[in-house]
């Protein structure tokens, strides 16, 4: 999606356009947009006033709404789009995961882990009902039981980056930093060049004390980005923590230098927020 262009999709919808109104629920859905006050207001909107009018597109709609009504508890519009949804399709397995989420909006936790266990049973590769008992469990609170039904799901689908992600979460939640050093191990191997794996991966191995590869992730991240903030204060860090045990190492004390003019080009003429960095870094107090 181009820049300004869902913005000009919500500003169509707005002004009363039906035709506007739906390509905007199907470019979030597209684009994977999670606003759902703007789904409830467009598509309440056109399952009101005028569900003729979506043709193919009516269930669709209305499964998009009974999604955002449930994620703000909008109890009127859950019940409606539900009852629709089960009368027009009575043994579709799509809507029997709705009925799943339906009975987690009402908190009948034992009745959706039901009806998840049954639906795995007749299609054990259906991904999206595991994750459904995986977000269950974070509902309620029970990390320890959510970090486990994870691992379970990545013994068979180990090539969810989005999983291993919510993994490394739920272990730095849990202080468990070493466990979640090893999730972003994972994350980098499908996608070595993004930035905040590799940022947040030389985090992480700061935080346990491993100094001398933190330096080296923060700086290749230096290398994709050198303006990016986020690496140049890691590495000077780093190399703080590091220049404290060996305050001979010439190359060190390069390094350092050369992170700190990064840090002085980046914040010259910027805001007064800049200007105070920038007064920290020259009287060497960063």
């Amino acid at each position: 999606m181009e820049p300004g262009e869902f913005e000009a999709l919500v500003q169509r919808a707005n002004a009363g356009s039906t035709a506007a109104g739906i390509d905007l629920l199907q470019s979030m859905r597209s684009n994977k947009i999670r606003q759902p006050e703007l789904i409830l207001l467009h598509g309440g909107k056109l399952l009101g006033s005028c569900p003729k009018k979506l043709g193919a597109e009516l269930w669709t709609v209305m499964e998009q709404v009974f999604l955002a009504a449930v994620e703000l508890g909008v109890n009127e519009w859950r019940d409606y789009t539900f009852k629709q949804l089960t009368k027009k399709f009575p043994s579709s397995m799509r809507v029997e995961r709705l009925r799943g989420i339906y009975k987690e909006s009402v908190e009948d936790w034992a009745e959706a882990k039901k009806i998840y266990k049954k639906m795995l049973q007749d299609k054990p590769e259906d991904t999206v009902t595991h994750k459904r008992l995986i977000a269950m469990c974070k509902q309620r609170g029970r990390t320890a039981e959510a970090i486990e039904a994870i691992n379970t799901y990545l013994e068979t689908f180990s090539t969810d980056t989005e999983v291993w992600h919510e993994l490394a979460e739920l272990y730095i939640e849990s202080c468990s930093l070493q466990r979640a050093i090893f999730c972003f191990e994972e994350l980098m191997v499908s996608n070595p060049r993004s930035m905040y794996h590799v940022l947040t991966y030389a985090e992480l191995l700061y935080s346990t004390g491993d100094y001398e590869l933190s330096r080296k992730y923060f700086c290749l991240a230096s290398y994709l980005d050198e303006t990016n903030l986020r690496a140049l204060w890691g590495l000077l860090a780093v190399n703080t923590m590091m220049a404290e045990k060996d305050k001979t190492n010439e190359k060190m004390a390069q390094l350092q230098t050369f992170t700190m003019e990064r840090l002085k080009k980046a914040y010259q003429g910027g805001t007064p927020h800049c200007q105070v960095s920038l007064q920290l870094l020259n009287a060497g107090l960063a």
